[in-house]
């Protein structure tokens, strides 16, 4: 990398004061027009410490700016992008464990945690964007309705598709945010056919477990949820899902319900894994007390909460447009599963 270029110092309204550091890859022989979009960012957004690009794992460039909090131990810009690299390193494999979900691709990787959370953003198949935000929310507030965390989610999208439309790409809906809540799709359903709603399928360990079927039962809809599982480490306790509603059908061109259905279960009893991976790449940046971990694909996401010791809820929509939405409802459950 090159010497840090000092950035303008004129801080924004409510975003970094002061010094903005921008590192150059010695490979980038001018400074792209992304790095002046970056900084504008930081500069409106409050907590915002940390921005770079990755393009095959190397970094392009990364803006740094000093820790909100005086006296916090913060990382130097070297560490930050150790941190970076393994971040779209854990991101790429956990792209290759939902792929059998047929979803698409994995676009957007969020780990919140009780310190900040680390934003990871595909802008193409070798291209990343990875941004670290510092948050002083108030704890009791759901996790994605933080104000600092959810105006860094939604910047961080509006930013990527900057890069995409100043590329003549298509916007991707990352989180959902291109979509008004008030104007999200409904559930397609299949042409000719009447939108008859299907009852909730259940599943449960053992009958101790029905009263959490029941609850789990009451969280999936077809313009929600589409699946829920609450599970410890390699056990389901119990599950609910709406998937064979035929309001879903557009969403199973390529995998079947059944098929779905059985990735999920699967997947739920891996997620301590899902969620260590990711940790272990971010936890210097962010900590390791997790709030949320949620796996944005092209077609939908998967929410990850832990709700006690070794034990999560697992949580799924299909609608790309309901992904805000969906993070919220999951949660509301988690915080009421965890009591």
């Amino acid at each position: 990398m090159s010497a840090p270029i000092p950035a303008d110092e004129a801080a924004g309204p409510s975003g970094v004061d002061g010094r903005i550091d921008v590192m150059l890859a010695d490979h980038v022989r001018e400074r792209p027009a992304m790095v002046d979009a970056c900084e504008r960012l930081m500069r409106s957004l409050p907590g915002m410490l940390h921005l770079a690009r990755y393009r095959t794992g190397v970094c392009d460039f990364a803006l740094d700016a000093p820790a909100p909090v005086a006296g916090a131990h913060e990382l130097d810009a070297d560490e930050r992008q150790l941190v970076d690299r393994d971040v779209v390193h854990a991101m790429t494999t956990l792209g290759g464990v939902l792929r059998p979900a047929r979803s698409g691709d994995l676009i957007r990787v969020v780990l919140h945690t009780a310190r900040g959370a680390l934003f990871a953003l595909q802008l193409s198949r070798e291209q990343h964007l990875v941004g670290v935000v510092r948050v002083e929310d108030p704890a009791d507030e759901p996790p994605p309705r933080q104000p600092t965390i959810r105006a860094a989610d939604i910047g961080l999208s509006r930013l990527a598709n900057a890069e995409h439309t100043a590329v003549g790409e298509q916007p991707t809906n990352y989180g959902g945010w291109l979509t008004p809540v008030s104007t999200a799709s409904g559930p397609p359903g299949p042409s000719g056919s009447p939108a008859v709603e299907a009852r909730p399928r259940t599943w449960v360990r053992d009958e101790s477990y029905a009263g959490l079927a029941a609850r789990c039962a009451g969280q999936v809809h077809a313009e929600g949820l589409h699946y829920v599982a609450v599970c410890r480490p390699g056990r389901l306790e119990a599950t609910a899902d709406v998937l064979d509603d035929p309001r879903l059908g557009d969403f199973f061109a390529d995998a079947s319900p059944a098929r779905r259905r059985a990735f999920y279960g699967h997947l739920a009893q891996r997620v301590d894994e899902l969620l260590r991976a990711v940790v272990r790449s971010a936890h210097p940046a962010i900590g390791s007390r997790v709030r949320r971990l949620v796996l944005d694909v092209e077609q939908g996401a998967f929410y990850c909460y832990p709700v006690g010791l070794d034990r999560y809820l697992l949580a799924v929509t299909l609608d790309q447009d309901r992904v805000a939405e969906g993070d919220e409802k999951a949660a509301v459950f988690g915080a009421e599963l965890a009591g």
